[in-house]
């Protein structure tokens, strides 16, 4: 498995899609988790429903719906569109998991530090970030290995040249099979772990 070349770029495309799938999840998951927390406004729950769809639908109909959205773009089989597609599977976990955080959060903290001339912006960075960081970094630990293990969305959104380590492993099933998918499995299993 490490000797292979073919073998370690599709773990090398697997870490760039699972990180930037990851910045990406967290970015979006800690503001829409704030806002949906925070923010007071009508149809609240129809957007909180919309933004945790991707957890009812099948991932193959987000699969394909974002192929034919990406195609017409022309970014299919790039990092950045398989990156894309699994920050649309794994943003309703991490909003799951800060929202949650952020509703056992007491906000009297973060009105203190304003009424004592902290901007909001600083408020939030200071007080609030650092007390439901366990929260956002659990989030970011669930969207990588969400990332790291989907073979779905790089099947219809990757190429041959962004193939990930589940998509590699399909094609050598489907080929062939040889030790090296047990090799494969292992390390997929202790990357799991190590993140777990």
């Amino acid at each position: 498995f490490f000797g292979k070349p073919e073998w370690m770029d599709s773990v090398w495309v697997s870490l760039q899609v699972a990180t930037l799938s990851m910045v990406l999840t967290v970015f979006l998951g800690l503001m829409a988790s704030v806002t949906l927390v925070r923010g007071r406004f009508p149809g609240k729950t129809i957007i909180y429903g919309v933004i945790l769809a991707p957890m009812i639908v099948p991932v193959i109909v987000t699969a394909i719906g974002t192929f034919f959205f990406f195609s017409k773009l022309g970014i299919l089989g790039t990092v950045g569109a398989i990156a894309l597609g699994h920050t649309i599977v794994s943003l309703p976990i991490v909003i799951i998991i800060v929202s949650a955080t952020l509703q056992v959060f007491d906000e009297g903290l973060e009105q203190a530090a304003i009424s004592l001339g902290a901007s909001t912006t600083t408020a939030f960075r200071r007080i609030t970030l650092p007390m439901i960081a366990p929260g956002v970094i659990s989030g970011a630990l669930f969207a990588f290995l969400t990332s790291f293990d989907e073979l779905i969305i790089p099947l219809f959104l990757g190429g041959p040249k962004a193939q990930t380590l589940a998509v590699r492993i399909w094609n050598s099933v489907l080929l062939e099979i040889e030790p090296t998918i047990a090799a494969v499995s292992t390390f997929l299993i202790g990357v799991a772990l190590i993140v777990l």
